[in-house]
């Protein structure tokens, strides 16, 4: 009685244990914004009432069957007004569907250790990633599918040792679901293959009529699908098949199943970089630098992270040196399935020359390749009790490897925690928008936009990864969320429209601070370009306001807003501690325009602002528009960029040009500006660049090109962090 007493309380401490490592890997996550650019022309139809259109269209355009309920899956969440309502419902499926998956296995192997050993390692060791991630993208598809295949193979397992006939009735419908939400799940039926093999007794030719009989769902599905794709030719090249290079078709399965194991996106691209803002304020870009960075700042590592760490350590070592009954004996067959459910849930992408392509160029992720992360999770679970099995007979050899092991996983632990914290962070800025809209529409002030207004909010335009709104897509959020239908564009056109009044919105808080501050103004004329080097429209004009009010999310919190009256620069207080709700802020001109770009939310009791400096970056022909990235503000670059450099002095000035350059592959850049010539050799894949030049009046160019290979491709390097300070004037 004692020792059953004892194993339920153990059993309720791991479970307990587990669900604060999820709480903790996942910690934040509700915060995170949209990152996909499908997912947001999935809600874009939802909130514009056109949902059955689209799927009709995706459907029968593509020849696929499953889009009836791919579609409708995405964006269920949608229908759902509170962002972080959405993530929890997809964070919810995601957790169901990490846990069946490792429970089956557990049960398949026949050891209860292995599920939650398992669960543990595909929580401490998930990778966040920043495109076609889980959790970002296609919610409530992927996750909602292996939960229904993990569902299948438990049903499966039970009715080969014993159960009635539903359970196998039940496993072919899951089945049929499974592929319902996407074809890719078809290549798990070799796993569920395996599982009536390990369940079943008796011959191999019952056997194979058992696994018959577990594959009329997959049939059905198959059927339905080629029927449905002969009566709707596809124009989708995603359907496309690629036979001809055997070898390249093994080579994309092996990116995206490495991509998705721990640490496997390592070998990071221009396209998604992750960072490390927690320790380090520096560009992250192997995994060499990474651990030095880490090492080097670890006393500002994230409490999370750490406790993390310690909790996956610990509870691994609970599951590996605690006594068993049995130890895990190696099966060939097992060990097989292991390793092939590795691969595959990439193995029917990989068929696709679609698919082929960016994981050639070293894009190396889909959606499904998270499921790799939790095949892996089972593997290497099973291995370590394996291992400790064998030295079941030597208890303290046995306590050694579950301890090395416990510290294996620790370090992984914190080194993934800490990958998935600045990708996380990264998310939050991208959800900036999200929340300045958001709070727009809550402020009071928005009641004075009229039904047809013209407003100018280049925030919610910038560009995170690989995240882009199509256009109208503010139009109709704003039509949903306030009722009213507006014209909302990134710049103000020139001249201001004469029909209808115009409106500004800037967000005043960073992407990434707790609390939101907007401000909402009705422009009254254009001026020059604002002097932000930055600027998501470097060219666009200063909006002028006559009166500008302010709305922040209160918080105790002293702020004070700063601000550019004709030719005089005010500070006020904000005034948003002890506020229930939301805290309102008016700024009268008093007479002179206010410039709504000088606008800026500061700490309380700030000092003055700082003078513009004479001279002034501009990044032109050539770059991208600058990323606000965590690290710095990121420019990209294919063959060739162009610089220009403004001298407002009226006289010859002196300045120091500094930047780091990016380029994954070795490049040569050739430099040519005013009175300056010369060449930029990469010295690995970040080279800080310092050139001192004497800029003339007015304005000049700065040329970058790449020298050979110069095949053109884009963004072959980038510019990252650019400041140009004035130094001591030329003799």
């Amino acid at each position: 009685m004692r020792r059953a007493g004892a194993s339920r309380a153990a059993r309720y401490c791991t479970a307990l244990c587990l669900a604060a490592v999820a709480v903790l890997a996942f910690w934040g996550t509700l915060r995170t914004g949209p990152t996909t650019s499908d997912d947001l022309y999935y809600e874009q139809n939802v909130l514009a009432g056109r949902l059955g259109q689209l799927t009709t269209e995706l459907a029968t355009g593509s020849g696929r069957f499953h889009h009836y309920l791919h579609v409708g899956l995405t964006s269920l969440p949608y229908f759902l007004d509170s962002p972080p309502l959405r993530k929890a419902l997809a964070l919810a499926a995601f957790l169901a569907a990490m846990a069946a998956f490792c429970a089956v296995a557990g049960r398949v192997a026949g050891l209860p250790r292995l599920g939650p050993l398992a669960g543990l390692l595909a929580l401490a060791l998930y990778q966040d990633n920043w495109h076609h991630n889980i959790l970002t993208a296609y919610p409530l598809v992927f996750d909602s599918g292996l939960l229904c295949v993990s569902l299948a193979g438990s049903c499966l397992w039970r009715h080969g040792r014993g159960g009635g006939r539903g359970f196998l009735v039940g496993a072919n419908l899951l089945a049929f679901a499974a592929c319902c939400h996407f074809e890719a799940f078809l290549a798990y039926a070799p796993l569920l293959w395996g599982i009536v093999w390990l369940s079943r007794r008796g011959t191999a030719r019952r056997r194979l009529a058992a696994m018959a009989a577990a594959s009329i769902g997959f049939c059905a599905f198959i059927a339905l699908s080629l029927a449905y794709r002969a009566l709707h030719p596809t124009r989708y090249a995603g359907n496309a098949l690629d036979l001809s290079d055997p070898l390249g078709i093994l080579k994309t399965v092996a990116a995206y199943s490495f991509s998705a194991l721990p640490l496997g996106s390592f070998s990071l691209n221009i396209d998604s970089i992750n960072r490390f803002p927690v320790a380090t304020d520096h560009l992250v870009l192997g995994l060499p630098r990474y651990l030095g960075e880490l090492c080097a700042h670890w006393p500002r590592l994230s409490p999370a992270g750490l406790a993390l760490a310690l909790l996956a350590g610990g509870l691994t070592y609970h599951l590996l040196a605690r006594p068993a009954p049995g130890r895990m004996r190696w099966r060939l067959l097992p060990a097989l399935l292991a390793l092939y459910a590795i691969v595959c849930p990439n193995l029917l992408i990989a068929l696709s020359p679609k698919y082929q392509g960016p994981a050639a160029s070293g894009i190396a992720w889909y959606v499904t390749s998270s499921f790799t992360g939790y095949a892996a999770a089972v593997a290497l679970a099973a291995l370590g009790l394996w291992g400790v099995g064998r030295l079941a007979g030597r208890p303290r050899a046995g306590r050694a490897l579950a301890g090395g092991r416990a510290v294996l996983v620790a370090g992984l632990s914190l080194i993934t925690a800490s990958v998935n914290a600045s990708v996380r962070q990264g998310k939050v800025a991208a959800g900036a928008r999200w929340r300045e809209a958001a709070l727009a529409v809550a402020s009071p002030a928005f009641a004075a936009v009229p039904d047809g207004a013209l407003l100018v909010a280049p925030d919610l335009f910038v560009a995170v990864s690989e995240e882009k709104t199509r256009d109208g897509y503010w139009e109709d959020w704003f039509a949903h969320f306030a009722g009213k239908r507006l014209t909302v564009v990134a710049a103000a056109p020139q001249p201001l429209p004469g029909d209808r009044p115009a409106f500004a919105l800037r967000r005043l808080s960073g992407p990434t601070d707790p609390a939101t501050a907007v401000a909402l103004a009705r422009v009254t004329s254009l001026g020059p370009p604002s002097a932000d080097p930055y600027a998501p429209r470097p060219e666009a004009p200063t909006l002028f306001a006559e009166t500008a009010d302010i709305t922040a999310e209160a918080g105790n919190r002293f702020f004070d807003v700063i601000y550019q009256e004709g030719t005089r620069w005010r500070l006020v207080p904000a005034n948003t501690v002890g506020r229930r709700g939301l805290a309102e802020t008016t700024l009268e001109g008093g007479g002179a325009p206010i410039a709504f770009d000088s606008l800026a939310l500061v700490p309380a009791r700030s000092s003055s602002p700082f003078e513009t400096s004479p001279a002034l970056l501009r990044f032109g022909h050539g770059f991208t528009p600058p990323e606000r990235a965590i690290t710095g503000d990121i420019v990209w670059a294919g063959a060739a960029g162009q610089a220009r450099l403004a001298n407002g002095t009226g006289a010859p000035l002196a300045v120091r040009l500094s930047f780091t350059l990016i380029a994954l592959s070795p490049v040569r850049l050739a430099v040519a500006g005013p009175g300056m010539a010369t060449e930029i050799a990469s010295a690995g894949q970040t080279t800080p660049v310092v050139l001192d030049l004497t800029l003339p009046p007015g304005e000049s160019a700065l040329d970058l090109r790449a020298l050979a290979p110069a095949d053109g491709a884009a963004k072959r390097f980038g510019v990252l962090g650019a400041r140009l300070a004035p130094l001591a004037p030329p003799p």
